[in-house]
């Protein structure tokens, strides 16, 4: 059985997009082509959700959470 992957995640301070994406196990690429509203990689905010996962073809979105 697949393990369930998180859609998304909710910046805390201190993050920013490559340790984001570390912590997904994705790259930093496929971060930016999953959130087209990220203008500039380098300024994100705490608060901020960002997709983590690649869309969904179809169901529910998923959760999101907040790390540690």
């Amino acid at each position: 059985m697949a393990k369930t992957r998180t859609q998304f995640y909710v910046v805390k301070r201190g993050d920013n997009l490559t340790k984001i994406a570390r912590m997904h196990h994705v790259t930093l690429d496929e971060i930016l082509e999953w959130n087209p509203q990220i203008e500039n990689p380098d300024l994100i905010h705490p608060g901020d959700r960002i997709r983590v996962a690649p869309p969904r073809e179809a169901g529910g979105e998923g959760g999101e959470y907040q790390s540690e």
